[in-house]
């Protein structure tokens, strides 16, 4: 029987993402199976909340507002925020919300590595006052749950020098792309994250959620990660050091995503150049520590994007000249189009079923009318695909660091009201 060559790539193809992602399918198992054990309550320590802000006027007072709601003793919490680059009141509304603020303003070095390096320098000249067990790095769009900062101070007690939290969504029912965003930060969550902590491996900081034991910001000699990705570089240079990220689900905090596709297109591009820089610095030592440490989180970091992008990438590379062949060449361009579209097909399927899964575990946390959740697992799927042009023109785009901008002034009980099982 003679195959033809598109079908002898797709399987190529599809043995390959196989081989790189084969281990995530035992990680839904895993994450399926059982939750993570809560870290055990802890006598409190004292915590620095950082908040990098840039025109964020908006929200920010709601985010200092869900800090003072913590079920934390108040003492030991201090707000830091630093207005970066604002052009609007951002630096008033968290004064008058009680917050330690910075101004900074800097045309050069733009960007939240370098707005938390300024935060931090600042912070540390303040002595002893200002000496904290921990620091937590939090968005200015966020909300808090209640618990967060108790929960996270338990993990930090409990043996955990770096730990990250649970990102659940203020504004899933806004559209589709929002509810994408939502699912996907929720699938980190649960089926990553989780996954990674029952198995003792380390789990991945995601730009917001996340705390910084004091004794290992020290060592650090304070913050250095300004890739247009702070948080994956950080990452990358913790686990490829010997750190252990931990991880626990009860630490939840409200993220907004984007509703607009030209700013999730401008973001997802920073984050795709962002991730390359991080490979760039960090790529080789995650792989020689692969097998110098014998390290699988390293194996894990390593594959978990990078992989994707170039198998993703260089099939659509490949189709894309095949069909641009055949037109030159005059010759039908029917088979190349229907393989590309059976990779494409098989594409959604997965990502679909990944969706579906993730909605149906972590139904609790989703605060939307089951007609949507349903209606946005069919567009989830589509919101990665979205991906491929982006790669395309990553190579072209120009942007430091586009901003985003955040408008839901809610809290948290108002995001609960949208929740409607039916």
């Amino acid at each position: 029987m003679e195959f033809s060559p598109y079908f002898i790539i797709n399987n190529i193809i599809a043995c390959l993402f196989a081989a790189c992602y084969g281990y995530q399918f035992i990680f839904i198992l895993v994450s399926a199976r059982r939750r993570n054990a809560k870290f055990p309550q802890a006598e409190p320590g004292r915590y620095a909340i950082m908040i990098c802000a840039r025109n964020e006027e908006a929200v920010v007072g709601q985010l200092i507002e869900s800090v003072r709601m913590q079920k934390y003793p108040s003492g030991l919490i201090d707000v830091h925020v630093i207005a970066d680059n604002c052009t609007d009141d951002t630096a008033g509304v968290a004064r008058a919300g009680g917050a330690h603020v910075v101004e900074r303003q800097n045309k050069d070095k733009i960007g939240k590595g370098y707005a938390l390096e300024a935060l931090i320098g600042d912070i540390t000249k303040g002595g002893t006052e200002w000496k904290y067990d921990g620091y937590i790095v939090i968005d200015a769009d966020n909300l808090l749950d209640e618990n967060f900062v108790a929960e996270f101070n338990n993990a930090m007690k409990g043996g955990c020098r770096i730990v990250t939290g649970y990102r659940d969504s203020k504004n899933f029912t806004d559209n589709w792309l929002a509810a994408s965003y939502a699912v996907w930060w929720l699938r980190e969550a649960r089926y990553l994250n989780g996954a990674r902590a029952t198995l003792g491996l380390s789990a991945n900081v995601s730009g917001t959620g996340f705390a910084i034991r004091g004794d290992l910001l020290e060592e650090l000699g304070g913050w250095s990660y300004f890739t247009l990705t702070e948080d994956v570089e950080f990452t990358f240079a913790m686990i490829a050091r010997g750190e252990w990220i931990g991880y626990t689900p009860y630490a939840i905090l409200y993220d907004e995503q984007p509703t607009v596709f030209k700013q999730s297109w401008d973001q997802r591009m920073r984050w795709i150049k962002g991730y390359f820089q991080a490979y760039a610095k960090y790529g080789g030592k995650l792989f020689r520590r692969i097998f110098t440490g014998h390290s699988f989180s390293c194996y894990d970091m390593l594959v978990n994007t990078l992989a994707g992008t170039i198998l993703t990438l260089g099939t659509f590379v490949l189709y894309g000249g095949a069909i641009l062949s055949h037109a030159l060449q005059h010759v039908p361009v029917g088979e190349p189009l229907l393989y590309f579209g059976e990779f494409l097909a098989t594409c959604y399927a997965t990502l679909f079923i990944i969706g579906i899964i993730t909605v149906r575990t972590e139904r609790d946390r989703i605060y939307a009318p089951m007609r949507k959740v349903i209606r946005y697992s069919f567009t989830f799927p589509l919101f990665l695909i979205t991906l491929l042009p982006i790669l395309l023109c990553v190579p072209f785009d120009k942007k430091k660091w586009p901003q985003i901008v955040h408008t839901h002034t809610v809290g948290i009980e108002d995001i609960k009201k949208g929740k409607n099982k039916i």
